[in-house]
């Protein structure tokens, strides 16, 4: 058999979750009809059909290519099917129906000014109380209050029925939140005030996953009251059962910007670490060729109840089922591939749910993996040293390259941190993790018991305090990591090609992939510099509801305009897309600020001049007229940004301007929004309003 780990000999699943994947990828680009994604599957039954005709043994040979590109068009048409299928719009019945059933599908999150739900809409009700059945997963925005805060899975509410969809992105560069959503099943939410809903009983669709929802409830319980420091006892919650719902975001930040981000989430190293420890325990069992038998199977049962607990993340489903894989193979005395395992887990959860590929959790893991299966030993130059202490650091060291390697790129694609020194924290932390988890197992299974704990809570608060310490002392240095960077889609898929093509160069020592590898490379680069465009000068009003904010930028300068005239506290919005685009500083005018001149720009608060653009900023009702301006005539203005401060109506200005369209900032209140799009309306002038339609933004043509 051949050595090569990627071989499909090693690795078939990979024959299978490769079209798989194609298909769903091209049905999220290419929003295919229904006939469109079965077509392929028809071509590649047509293909089985030649392949199965009788004939001699030689004919039958050399038609074997027929059944691989036949289940190739197969499995492309079942992922394009299945993706298609999984993102329908829901379709509302005929008729008025105020009141709809939900069921609450996980537990109440403290969000911001309200408790949040995901919920799954059963029923909806019409006047006269006739209930119709409907499925729809929705966001629901509880007010905060004693009943909304105690909501958990299974639970069943009725509420009034007026889902709105989930706003876009309101700015450039800022997180899309109705598309991460949208991967999640959910497109529409609704906030519901106290007296909008009501409790009626709790009946879970699933008693095994209410059991699992009750234990993860009764252990996050039972590690408050360890008489553990509260940064301790959150950061237990999260390493042990992932629960991340009140852990601080500043030290959230910190984890991440020293490399330690991916202990938050319940992943393979977690579930390594557990089944290390119950296989250890199940020790008197390898003293039978029954108990032997028994021991990986009851390894794989708990691994699988404790994924269930910590909320069947993509990252704790995928080292379930590797373990599955794996743990059957040696129950069944079998040889089985890690690779083959992992690609299995990945075939099988994206059968289950096709938007897994778009999830960051779910990319960042198996890449991750799939790093540490590839590069591993090769990595680890150590592991054959007579000292135990370098075989561990090697280890350690490889490990954490390998899982770097494969889901750094990822990681700053998402969430634009570089972790520089990940190094140092993975060389302490890791080996701590199996000590943490071993001491907390143990000090909550006292705990149930009622036996003496406290000398193990006061060691695992140590060691919590210590990790702690670590993340913030690494991202307090200087020089310990880099915010604000940016990777276009095309590096990142350049980066795992490349990869590949390299990976594939070296252990084959081929001088045709070499050339290949080589020549992909250069193409590569020929044409992101033949595509590469420098940012466009342009003109935006953010949404933010506080202030409102318009950027002026051009050829490497940025101008902020910002009718208060308070101290700045914090990031103004639109920071995301500034360190985009490369403006790392910009010069903020507000009133009483020195004119600004340069080259196509000219800015004298309220007032700017832009590509031969005229906006005016309209703040304050003193600020109608210039002293420029001419007596019987109207200064021409192309733009009229309107502020919450401005308590004029569009009569006011236009008797001294001639406007070409108004903006109306996203902190003007509705009620006189209104009033000024119906003005807009009635002038025939043009309106955009930002707080409903999102960020303006103006481009000059070149």
């Amino acid at each position: 058999m051949t050595r090569n780990p990627l071989s499909a000999a090693r690795t078939p699943f990979i024959r299978l979750l490769l079209p798989l994947l194609a298909g769903i990828v091209g049905q999220a680009l290419l929003h295919l009809p229904l006939w469109g994604c079965l077509l392929p599957g028809l071509g590649g039954l047509v293909l089985w059909g030649l392949q199965t005709k009788r004939g001699t043994i030689e004919e039958q040979y050399r038609k074997r290519e027929f059944f691989g590109w036949g289940l190739f068009l197969i499995l492309l048409s079942a992922g394009a099917t299945l993706h298609y299928l999984q993102q329908r719009p829901y379709r509302l019945p005929e008729g008025f129906y105020p009141i709809a059933v939900a069921h609450i599908d996980h537990k109440a999150v403290e969000k911001e000014g309200a408790y949040y739900c995901p919920a799954s809409i059963t029923g909806l009700v019409d006047t006269l109380g006739h209930t119709v059945p409907y499925r729809e997963k929705v966001a629901l925005y509880f007010e905060k209050s004693l009943s909304a805060g105690r909501l958990d899975y299974g639970d069943r509410v009725v509420f009034e029925f007026r889902l709105r969809p989930i706003a876009g992105i309101g700015n450039p560069g800022d997180f899309d939140r109705a598309t991460f959503m949208r991967y999640q099943g959910i497109a529409r939410n609704q906030y519901l005030a106290d007296e909008r809903w009501r409790y009626i009983g709790h009946e879970p669709r699933s008693e095994f996953r209410a059991w699992a929802a009750m234990q993860q409830t009764a252990l996050a319980h039972r590690i408050d009251t360890c008489h553990l420091a509260p940064h301790s006892a959150l950061l237990l919650k999260t390493l042990l059962l992932g629960d991340r719902a009140d852990f601080p975001p500043d030290l959230r930040q910190s984890f991440s910007a020293s490399g330690l981000s991916h202990i938050l989430a319940v992943s393979g190293l977690h579930m390594g670490v557990i089944a290390s420890l119950v296989y250890l325990l199940l020790f008197p069992l390898a003293w039978s060729e029954t108990g032997r038998k028994l021991r990986p199977l009851l390894t794989l049962l708990v691994l699988w109840i404790y994924a269930c607990i910590t909320g069947l993340s993509p990252s704790a489903v995928r080292a379930s089922i590797m373990a599955s894989f794996l743990l059957t193979a040696e129950f069944l005395e079998r040889r089985n591939s890690s690779l083959n395992a992992l690609f299995a887990a990945a075939f099988f959860m994206l059968l289950y749910d096709t938007r897994l590929v778009f999830d960051a959790g779910f990319q960042m893991s198996f890449a991750a993996v799939a790093a540490i299966l590839l590069f591993y030993r090769r990595l680890n130059v150590g592991g054959k040293s007579p000292y135990r202490l370098v075989r561990w650091a090697s280890s350690c060291t490889a490990v954490s390259i390998a899982a770097q390697a494969g889901a750094l790129p990822i990681a700053i694609y998402y969430f634009h941190t570089l972790p520089l020194l990940f190094l140092v924290g993975n060389l302490v932390v890791l080996p701590l993790l199996p000590v943490i988890f071993g001491l907390a197992l143990l000090m909550l299974l006292l705990t149930a018991l009622h036996l003496p704990y406290l000398w193990l809570a006061t060691a695992t608060d140590l060691l919590l305090r210590f990790i702690e310490g670590l993340s913030l002392a690494i991202d307090h240095l200087p020089g310990s990591h880099l915010e604000g960077v940016w990777l276009e889609p095309r590096y990142l898929w350049g980066y795992f090609i490349g990869g590949i093509l390299i990976y594939l160069t070296v252990k084959r020592r081929s001088k045709r992939l070499l050339g290949l590898t080589l020549g992909a490379a250069i193409l590569f680069l020929a044409a992101d510099l033949a595509t590469h465009r420098a940012p466009c000068p342009e003109i935006v009003v953010y949404e933010d509801p506080q202030s409102t904010v318009v950027q002026l930028s051009d050829r490497g300068h940025c101008y902020l305009l910002l009718p208060d005239t308070l101290p700045v506290e914090g990031p103004l919005p639109g920071e995301p897309y500034r360190q985009q685009n490369g403006y790392a500083s910009y010069t903020l005018i507000q009133p009483g600020t020195t004119p600004v001149e340069g080259p196509q720009l000219l800015v004298d608060y309220p007032f700017a001049l832009f590509h031969g653009k005229r906006l005016l900023l309209l703040d304050t009702p003193g600020r109608k007229g210039s002293d420029t301006q001419l007596p019987g005539e109207r200064l021409s203005i192309d733009y009229a940004v309107v502020d919450r401060q401005f308590d004029g109506r569009l009569a006011d200005v236009v008797r001294l301007f001639d406007i070409g369209q108004v903006i109306i900032g996203a902190n003007v209140h509705p009620s006189r929004a209104r009033l000024w799009l119906n003005d807009c309306y009635k002038q025939g002038i043009a309106c955009h309003d930002v707080r409903t339609e999102g960020a303006w933004t103006y481009r000059p043509a070149r």
